[in-house]
């Protein structure tokens, strides 16, 4: 093994520790836990097209630049095996922040941007489709929805909401509110206010009429120990000003119905009669319903910004 030079050691030992340290943090993110309905507040705010956190795979902060200085660094000071040794290190590195990311309970946000507006219709064009449709009460629906979906996400029961989700969100968003359920921690929205409901426009994709809406809110959201009360994560006294982006989808063709609120429908399975907005879920049969073939339903949200006070 070459013998290092004690003289260049002391001069690059801080450098060399230095770069580890930040590849490290770069290699390794720190994990940024999410709360309220989907977990899109969080620890840090953020905003301007970024999400609640992200370890992107594609970013490039220099990082390279930085990892060939450090090896050549090594080279000279230890020859091949410091260059092994360091190579074990990066390994490792990269070992761990796989198992870190494939053992997340509560998913972060990876970066995400408003829907271009440019790709959708305005809304008053959407009346040809639809004359019927009543943009004030949809906007006041995506208002009364966030809330139930909060209160639900608190009380960790989300069957209420699957009439108004699509089954792949209800799953995706059930598994993750699952992860309180096995901790045995309860995340708190409170002081919930929707502040606006910006309706984006509209578009027709694979047979789906879709809209995309924005809504942004204010809540105090914490998560506390269900044994012993006692605040684990979050704040009960700062506000979160929020921003989200909802898509929400209808089978195309449907049309909006004079009566509001409940959609009757029969069951395909049984054929009893059923009120869908009321349940997805057959009473007498249990058979699981659809519901975006009936009415609008959420199929995906974006957290777009958050910003603490």
């Amino acid at each position: 093994m070459k013998k290092p030079d004690f003289q260049k050691l002391k001069r690059y030992l801080p450098w060399i520790l230095g770069a580890v340290m930040l590849l490290s943090v770069t290699l390794v993110p720190m994990a940024i836990h999410g709360a309220d309905f989907g977990d899109f507040a969080g620890d840090n705010d953020y905003g301007g097209g970024g999400g609640g956190g992200s370890w992107d795979d594609d970013d490039d902060d220099g990082g390279g630049a930085v990892i060939w200085w450090l090896f050549r660094v090594v080279y000279e000071l230890f020859g091949v095996p410091g260059v092994i040794v360091l190579l074990l290190i990066f390994v490792g590195i990269y070992i761990a922040r796989k198992k870190l990311k494939g053992s997340r309970s509560t998913p972060v946000q990876t970066q995400v941007q408003r829907t271009d507006r440019a790709s959708l219709s305005p809304m008053h064009s959407y009346y040809g489709l639809d004359p019927h449709f009543d943009e004030a009460a949809f906007r006041e629906k995506l208002s009364n929805l966030y809330v139930q979906f909060q209160n639900a996400w608190q009380a960790k029961n989300m069957e209420s909401l699957r009439p108004y989700m699509t089954d792949a969100m209800y799953g995706q968003y059930d598994r993750q509110l699952d992860a309180y359920r096995q901790r045995g921690q309860t995340n708190h929205i409170e002081r919930i206010a929707v502040l606006s409901v910006e309706l984006a426009g509209w578009r027709q994709v694979s047979g789906k009429d879709m809209i995309v809406a924005e809504i942004r809110t204010r809540i105090v959201d914490y998560v506390t120990d269900d044994r012993t009360g006692q605040i684990v994560r979050g704040s009960s006294t700062q506000e979160k000003f929020m921003t989200y982006e909802w898509t929400l989808v209808r089978t195309s063709g449907q049309l909006t119905g004079q009566q509001s609120g409940t959609t009757g429908q029969t069951c395909p399975y049984c054929g009893a009669h059923i009120d869908i907005n009321h349940t997805a879920v057959c009473e007498y049969c249990g058979g699981v319903l659809t519901t975006d073939t009936f009415d609008w339903v959420v199929s995906g949200i974006k957290g777009l910004s958050q910003q603490t006070r």
